[in-house]
């Protein structure tokens, strides 16, 4: 457990130079202008939905490499799996049943950014996305990949939801994070 709490603190500081082999596999959607607006949205109290997805990520990817999964298709369908462009915070009755509809929105999304800039998902990236909530949506994982990266999205939305849940957990958190930069 201690192992998953490092890689977790770690996901705040990922770098080009010390985490290469993970940008190789996500830098095709990373870079791109429609993933980098995510950092505008807050997903769990004031992490923003893009350091969960990259939580989420490389969480995945660690793990996934260390249990001989494809590393590169988990790491890729977990950076697209929260790939929506809205505030499920925002009480507009659209976003009520956000928990169940937000998969199909973020491989349709994930679908367009893909044939934006040339590239193809697998089937293990869509289901990855797909069924990232299950089991709140009925239909489980099809795929090792897909299972694991539903269950470190619990886990790290659980993280982030007891780091926030506090003001003296939330500077706690990220004093040790700016200490290890």
């Amino acid at each position: 457990m201690k192992r998953l709490q490092h890689l977790y603190k770690k996901s705040f500081c990922l770098s080009e130079e010390t985490d290469k082999e993970f940008f190789d596999c996500v830098r095709d959607y990373y870079y791109t202008q429609e993933f980098q607006s995510l950092d505008k949205s807050i997903q769990h109290g004031s992490i923003t939905l893009i350091q969960h997805i990259k939580s989420v990520a490389y969480l995945s990817y660690r793990i996934s490499k260390k249990l001989n999964l494809d590393f590169c298709k988990t790491a890729r369908g977990a950076l697209l799996h929260d790939l929506f462009y809205y505030d499920w915070h925002d009480p507009d009755p659209s976003h009520r049943l956000h928990g169940y509809f937000h998969p199909g929105f973020a491989l349709k999304n994930a679908r367009e950014l893909s044939a934006k800039n040339n590239l193809e998902l697998s089937e293990i990236e869509e289901n990855i996305i797909y069924r990232h909530m299950f089991p709140l949506t009925v239909i489980p994982p099809k795929y090792k990949e897909s299972l694991l990266v539903c269950l470190v999205d619990k886990y790290v939305a659980t993280k982030e939801i007891i780091i926030c849940s506090s003001e003296k957990r939330s500077k706690k958190f990220f004093g040790e994070i700016k200490e290890s930069k």
